[in-house]
């Protein structure tokens, strides 16, 4: 009986097929949107009375509010930077070997790849990721080489949305 993939390319997507991953970004999209309505909301109340104000506030917010969703959704779907599985042959190694002469070559036991410097195996997605950060569920994917610049726009944005 063939394992499945715990992560697929939807044609050019990155997808991770982490149930309790897709429930805690769902989690997150559902607090995100919580939180657009309790702002609009309290915003609504004191529009009359300081309208320049609050309409600035709001527009700051919801800039950041889809600035959040953006990076979130792109963190999600971007290939965090993962090895290809199974390169690990005899003849591959041999070839690396062969061409640097005094490197290393570390080989990943559980996918059988050829580890880069500063790559670590993920449990969850099964796969070695460059530059591995850790396992987000709340973006349900990898931090590492190639979405982390999406995961910290998220982060910062969702915490400086908390002061506009």
């Amino acid at each position: 009986m063939a394992l499945k993939e715990k992560t697929q390319c939807c044609g050019r997507k990155w997808c991770v097929g982490d149930p309790c991953g897709i429930v805690c970004a769902g989690i997150t999209w559902l607090l995100i949107i919580y939180s657009q309505f309790v702002v609009f909301l309290v915003l609504l109340h004191s529009y009359e009375e300081h309208w320049l104000h609050t309409g600035l506030n709001f527009l700051l917010f919801e800039m950041l509010t889809v600035l959040a969703l953006v990076s979130h959704v792109k963190t999600m779907l971007t290939d965090p930077g993962s090895v290809p599985k199974g390169n690990a042959t005899e003849e591959h190694i041999e070839r690396l070997q062969a061409a640097e002469e005094f490197k290393v070559i570390y080989k990943c036991q559980k996918c059988c790849s050829i580890k880069p410097d500063r790559a670590h195996h993920c449990s969850v997605c099964d796969r070695c990721i460059r530059r591995m950060d850790h396992h987000c569920p709340w973006v349900n994917n990898c931090v590492g080489e190639a979405n982390q610049k999406y995961f910290v726009l998220f982060t910062v944005s969702r915490e400086t949305s908390f002061f506009s």
